[in-house]
Formats: C-alpha cells, structure tokens, sequence
C-alpha cells in the first residue's frame, strides 16, 4: 500500500475527483473569494478556525477572505425539502495557521447535499467520501458516528452535559468514575457512557455494544439509521474500510445525524470531515436538511511531501561510474524499491542505505 499523491500532484488528484463526483451526477459550485463578514462572525462555532481575514470594501462593507465553502453555498442556494441538489467544489481557503502567527491558503475539495435527505443520499455520500479517501492513499479508514447517539446519552446528564460531552471527546473514564460517585448515577448510566466510550472499531461488533447502552428513543433510532447504513456499506464492499467511533462528536448546535473523519496513512491527523447539519439549513431559515464532507488536500500534501525526501537507496556515482549507477538504479527498481541516483550527497535527503561507486574507482 502507498500513498498515491506521492504519485500525482495536487491538480492531479482534483482532477481526479472532480471527473469521480460528475460522474454521480455532482454539479460544480463556484463561490466568490469573498463575503460579508457578519456570515463567518454569527457562524464562527461551524467553522475550523474562528479568525478570518477581513476588508472594507470600497463602500465600506465590511468583508472576509473566504475561511470555508460550505457556509458560502447554503446561503446562496435555494435548498428545499421538495427536491435535492448536489454539489462539488474545489477551492483555496484561507485559515489562521496552527501556531496562530499567521495565515495560510489551503486547497479543499469537497460535496455537498441539500434539500431532501434520506437513507440512499447518506450511503452514497458515504461510497464517495471512501473513493475521495482511495484517491489519496490505498490504505485509509472512515470513523462514522452518529450525533443522534452522543446527544442521546449527553441528554441523561442534563446537569453536567459540557462535562461529560468532554470526557466523552477524551475517552476519559477516570474523571468520569469520579464525578459517577459524586453525582450517584446509576449503573445504567454508567455501563452506557462506559460503551459509549469502548465501542469502537469494526461496524458489527461497535454497534452490537451500542445496542446495549441505548437509553431512549433518540439514541435508538440512531443506532437503527448505522446498522442500515453498513448493511449497505457492506453490499456494495466498502464495510472493511469503515470503523465505528462514538467519541467522535461535532457542534450539536450545527449537526445532527451521521459524521464523518477520513484518515490516511502516515497522516498524523484527520484529513476528511463532514456529516449531517441540517441545524445550519435551519439557521438560514430555509426548509430541508444538508449534508456533505471536506477534504484538506493541502494539509495531506505537507506530511506526505516530508515522507517524499526519503528513499529505499541513495547511489552516488562519478563521471567514470555513470552507466553503472543508471544500471544499478534499474535492476533496483524494477524490484519496487525507491531510488535517486546522484554525484554527491544531496542535502536533506533521507535514505535507508548508500551504495557509493565512487569507492570503485579507488580499487
């Protein structure tokens, strides 16, 4: 398994993807570079990074470098729970870094879909986040969790509901059997947070536990929209890629179905994240639901570009040695290895073993 942007670059892959979600019927959205500002400032909590880059205009508006597209497109289309619209985008966005000295541009693509969602929308938005996935890297794997099934066990803890969320996030059951005692919850609530916490992993086994931590009707019917969609993730052969993770939470006050994070290898971090936010679709005053996924690949190409500055062998040659470094390096790869021929060391390359020719001419 390898990762395939070491094989293609950037444009490649957007390429790539874009012909992957016309091909199911995705239509291009284009959004300005700017907006009002008062759009990002009452959503701030929907968005990654809470600054963004602002202007005047030259009537004195203020405006904002676009920080997200997702905010752009609810508010410009005409979403209604009568029809269903689906897009794709591929655009520069513009976030404070993560040191917070400055900012940064960085390539996103992503789909969306609004309007009229119902089981078949969210499994095939869950086929095209594992093919956007296989784009970058053979070897990734998808969290899916559900905000149906986190609300529901947070909503038996009204009174502590931040705490518990963040214990939840954490996977923390230490603090949490501290405040079980002080509180005096009952061995119910604590066997569901416990499950809550361990079930995670393969689909069947996560939600087999799951089942047995349900306290109300909301966290069942949550459950219930899981197991439909990996029985249709296993039909169409994308169930071994997908792991259950009920720690994974998003902003309650925006989603409230299934969510998603896409991970690929020798990535240190999520690459992928989306779900279902029909409380953004709300805010707007519109009618419908939406949901929909991100992918950061200009975040992928910075880790992955560090992986590229190392090989399998580094052959040093000389003037005299040429034709045997270019044989050498052949027969080398023609056995999957990686190799970079050079006449000197080069500076800040990494390398697993050196074969030196000029140590033949000595001899």
């Amino acid at each position: 398994m390898k990762n395939k942007i070491s094989d293609k670059r950037e444009e490649s892959i957007i390429s790539q993807l874009s012909a992957l979600y016309m091909q199911y019927g995705y239509k291009r959205y284009k959004p300005g570079c700017f907006e009002e500002y008062s759009l990002y400032q009452e959503n701030k909590d929907f968005l990654i990074g809470k600054n963004v880059i602002t202007f005047s205009d030259l009537n004195g508006k203020l405006m904002a470098m676009r920080p997200d597209v997702t905010l752009s497109l609810i508010r410009h289309s005409d979403v209604s729970d009568k029809s269903t619209d689906k897009y794709f985008y591929n655009e520069k966005v513009y976030r404070q870094s993560a040191g917070g000295r400055n900012y940064k541009e960085i390539s996103q693509t992503g789909v969306e879909v609004v309007g009229s969602i119902d089981g078949a929308v969210v499994c095939e938005l869950t086929i095209l986040i594992c093919k956007t996935l296989e784009a970058v890297s053979d070897n990734y794997i998808l969290d899916i969790s559900h905000m149906g099934f986190t609300e529901g066990l947070l909503n038996e803890f009204p009174s502590n509901r931040n705490t518990i969320s963040e214990y939840l996030k954490a996977k923390n059951l230490h603090d949490f059997y501290l405040l079980a005692a002080k509180e005096k919850y009952s061995q119910n609530l604590i066997n569901a947070f416990e499950i809550a916490v361990n079930a995670c992993g393969a689909p069947e086994n996560a939600l087999n536990q799951a089942n047995s931590a349900i306290l109300n009707s909301t966290m069942r019917d949550a459950i219930a929209e899981l197991n439909a969609l990996y029985e249709l993730l296993k039909e169409f052969g994308f169930a071994d890629k997908v792991n259950v993770n009920f720690s994974a939470t998003a902003n309650a006050d925006y989603y409230n179905g299934v969510i998603f994070n896409g991970y690929v290898e020798n990535v240190p971090h999520c690459v992928l994240s989306g779900g279902r936010y029909d409380k953004l679709i709300d805010k707007f005053s519109k009618r419908g639901g939406a949901i929909g996924f991100a992918l950061y690949l200009g975040e992928i190409e910075r880790y992955l570009a560090k992986q590229n500055e190392t090989v399998d062998y580094l052959v040093v040659y000389s003037v005299e040695t040429q034709v045997q470094a270019l044989r050498t390096a052949q027969k080398l790869l023609s056995d999957g290895r990686s190799v970079r021929i050079s006449i000197g060391i080069p500076a800040g390359l990494g390398y697993k073993k050196l074969i030196d020719l000029t140590e033949k001419e000595a001899t």
